[in-house]
């Protein structure tokens, strides 16, 4: 099992860029962060809230950096010229 998920691991290191990790680091440290703070929150309501803030917030980041990267890569990548869809990636 420890070998199967070191298998997929390294097939989504070498699927994925950097910019495309980033975002699931985002996404996933939100989805931690609530599921922390779900478990906090049955010992101190104050500092589940506290938790869920930060994990909005990063889910905000990650929101705002997928929002830019789509307008940068359709109006700005798209149009140079003599680059392929290969060494854009």
């Amino acid at each position: 099992m420890i070998q199967s998920f070191k298998d997929m691991l390294a097939q989504w290191n070498a699927d994925h860029g950097e910019r495309v990790k980033l975002q699931h680091a985002y996404v996933t440290a939100a989805i931690v962060g609530i599921l922390v703070a779900g478990l906090v929150g049955l010992l101190n309501r104050e500092v589940s809230q506290i938790i869920v803030g930060v994990s909005l917030l990063s889910l905000g980041v990650a929101l705002a950096n997928i929002l830019v990267w789509a307008l940068l890569y359709s109006l700005v990548i798209m149009k140079l010229p003599g680059k392929s869809r290969a060494t854009r990636k």
